[in-house]
């Protein structure tokens, strides 16, 4: 069997950048803004499990120093979408609240990631750049509490309950209040389905990964 991570990757990340440039093609019109959120939510996950995976299981050191430029752009384009996007602010402070709690940061590039992060929303809202809705303040608590029970039950809950296990291992409770976030107003449609491009595409870095180690292990 080949590997396929380096493969998988690029299609992915072409297909993040194609729906960023259709966005660009078209900036004024609402519709086609959408491939542009959805684009970088494409990228996000594809950063995002990449650092996880240079971290915690990508053993050649050369690839490290992706760590650095990946650590940079994950903050910065979050920051971006909160600016751009009022509702994905709360999504997203929430998100980072429950890592957080969750113990999730637990190596020195997270830590950089967050503050970073940090360090740019007060710049945003010391420029009047970011306004916060009253809405925004119900996402804030939910997303937290959403991104700690996957986060903790993904890597510390064991059941017996294969549907439990299920739930936890593919963190449903952060897609399910996103749902009904957009149910109840406080996010569009388009917020959703960049959520969900997201988590698809961390899935598929995620996998392709393990399954190129896991191959490097048996050919050893």
């Amino acid at each position: 069997m080949k590997k396929i991570f380096f493969p998988v990757m690029m299609v992915s990340f072409l297909i993040g950048i194609g729906f960023i440039l259709i966005g660009f093609y078209y900036p004024q019109n609402t519709f086609f803004h959408g491939f542009f959120i959805v684009g970088i939510c494409i990228l996000l996950g594809i950063a995002i499990k990449t650092m996880d995976q240079l971290i915690d299981e990508i053993k050649v050191k050369s690839y490290k120093i992706w760590i650095v430029p990946l650590a940079i752009f994950i903050p910065t384009s979050m920051v971006y979408l909160a600016v751009t996007e009022e509702p994905v602010i709360g999504m997203v402070i929430g998100t980072v609240i429950g890592i957080v709690l969750a113990g999730k940061l637990d190596h020195p590039a997270y830590i950089a990631s967050v503050i970073l992060f940090v360090a740019l929303v007060l710049i945003a809202f010391a420029l009047q750049i970011i306004k916060i809705e009253t809405t925004t303040f119900y996402i804030i608590p939910v997303a937290a509490v959403g991104s700690f029970l996957d986060e903790f039950g993904h890597e510390k809950w064991k059941s017996n309950k294969k549907s439990i296990n299920f739930i936890f291992e593919h963190r449903f409770f952060l897609k399910i209040f996103a749902f009904f976030g957009v149910v109840l107003g406080y996010a569009h449609i388009v917020h959703l389905i960049g959520f969900l491009c997201f988590d698809i595409f961390y899935d598929i870095t995620e996998t392709t990964s393990r399954h190129d180690i896991n191959k490097g292990v048996r050919d050893a």
